[in-house]
């Protein structure tokens, strides 16, 4: 049954010997996508590093390598024009180690109509991990919402490592609202190196949608593979309106299994206040370590044991296991849309609780080009409350030059602080550097509570992550 994952790993960075991070983006038919890359190395941890960028066709097939620097920019976007469809992988390379595997970097994606942003997800393992039992190839992958609307195709991909995969049974299970499943069984060819493929539901599971009962579910998919990191890239297709949103896939951890933690307080989930929104929910996915559980949002109360869909006018759900000690990781998820006749958006979270380490420095990618803001929740009933003035220091980096805009916030309190801040007001009179590209803005606070989210927005389309 699975492997166990233990988040005080990920807590304490505790990756061995990390020289080479990296990381892997689809990039599909017709689409723009523009892979964004901070030198955050450096401006994190003071570390140099040289960046390298490979685009293969769908078959792994080596397209173009090209090396970077940041000598001259603080941040790189990479456009991917010349690429039809295939994958993009970012490499980056140092002489001290970085820690961190994954290369902190986004990917935007952008039609006439719509956009939508995901930070890294897959990744080809470095040989160190494979040899040092530091990798996770057992693809167990969940948290995979499905959408019942007629028009939209619900897609996932998977970039495959070094190594050939043999030909193997692959399975989908279909989770409805009910919590019943339905599993789908079919068999793929061998997986080339460094191939990308794509995992449809409308060829796997045709009826998938009179299963779900015309409602909104969710899918999971178990897969053998030996060398990359087995997360994917979700996609929701309108082939109607062309509208075009992504998330990432996370483990299913009904398999995988993740540390229990003897908590002395519940954990949480925040929503951040966005005005204008058509609608916004949470999500708890299915797949989750078996057991019974509670969550609270204002006034109301839900019982679950599978999957559950929150709407909730409050912006903070309270979490809490019923028969047991609750898991480090519980895998939820924000979806909403400025309109209803678009793709909403979805960005996949997790619960918040006494074991978390606090959290001081965060970045997200921002755009002059497109609305961009940076919102902030808090997680005082985890961190408590602060004894003084909360300070927040926002800094804006361009890929024009090496120039770093500063600016610093200060608060009374926690409620002083706005529910976003706008890097077009903050850093009026340098936003313009950024021209029609992509930058980014840090945000350092001594006070760990903080939790901050990056909406950009294209007409009445937006897209929502969680800052790095």
């Amino acid at each position: 049954m699975g492997v166990v994952i233990d988040q005080n790993k990920n807590y304490g960075g505790i990756f061995g010997s990390v020289y080479r991070s990296s990381a892997i983006f689809y990039k599909p038919p017709k689409i723009s996508c523009t892979v964004s890359v901070s030198n955050y190395w450096d401006f994190k941890n003071s570390i140099e590093v040289g960046v390298v960028v490979t685009l293969r066709k769908m078959s792994g097939k080596l397209i173009d390598r090209k090396e970077y620097r940041f000598d001259d920019a603080n941040v790189l976007n990479i456009k991917t024009d010349n690429l039809e469809e295939g994958s993009i992988e970012v490499e980056s390379f140092s002489n001290r180690n970085v820690r961190i595997p994954y290369a902190a970097v986004m990917a935007v994606y952008e039609t006439d109509v719509s956009v939508s942003m995901v930070h890294s997800y897959g990744r080809n393992h470095s040989l160190i991990e494979l040899e040092d039992k530091n990798s996770l190839t057992e693809g167990r992958e969940s948290c995979w919402t499905v959408r019942s609307s007629e028009s939209v195709l619900n897609s996932a991909f998977f970039h495959n490592g070094h190594l050939k995969v043999e030909s193997q049974i692959v399975k989908i299970i279909l989770t409805d609202t009910n919590g019943v499943d339905k599993v789908y069984d079919f068999k793929i060819p061998d997986i080339k190196p460094f191939e990308t493929i794509k995992f449809s539901l409308d060829k796997i599971c045709p009826d998938y949608k009179n299963f779900l009962n015309g409602l909104d579910g969710w899918a999971s998919i178990h897969f053998n593979n030996h060398s990359s990191f087995t997360r994917l890239l979700v996609t929701w297709e309108d082939k109607d309106t062309g509208h075009f949103q992504v998330t990432h896939s996370n483990f299913d951890y009904s398999e995988h299994q993740t540390n229990l933690i003897s908590a002395t307080k519940p954990a949480y989930m925040k929503l951040p206040k966005i005005d204008g929104l058509n609608t916004l929910s949470a999500t708890v996915y299915p797949k989750f370590t078996p057991g019974k559980y509670t969550a609270k949002t204002g006034d109301s109360t839900f019982n679950f044991e599978t999957g559950i869909i929150i709407k909730s006018e409050n912006d903070s759900i309270e979490f809490e296991r019923d028969d047991g000690d609750l898991p480090a990781r519980i895998v939820t998820g924000i979806i909403g849309n400025l309109d209803s006749n678009h793709v909403p958006f979805e960005c996949s979270l997790g619960i918040v609780h006494e074991n978390r380490p606090p959290k001081r420095f965060h970045w997200a990618v921002i755009s002059k080009r497109l609305s961009s803001k940076i919102y902030i929740t808090n997680y005082k009933e985890i961190y408590g409350i602060p004894k003084k003035d909360i300070i927040i220091a926002v800094s804006l980096y361009n890929a024009k030059n090496k120039k770093i805009s500063k600016s610093e916030l200060k608060y009374k309190n926690l409620d002083a602080i706005p529910s976003y801040i706008d890097p077009k007001k903050i850093f009026s009179k340098n936003i313009n550097e950024l021209g029609n590209d992509f930058g980014y803005v840090s945000v350092f606070c001594e006070y760990g509570g903080l939790f901050l989210f990056s909406t950009i927005t294209k007409g009445s389309s937006m897209s929502l992550e969680h800052s790095f």
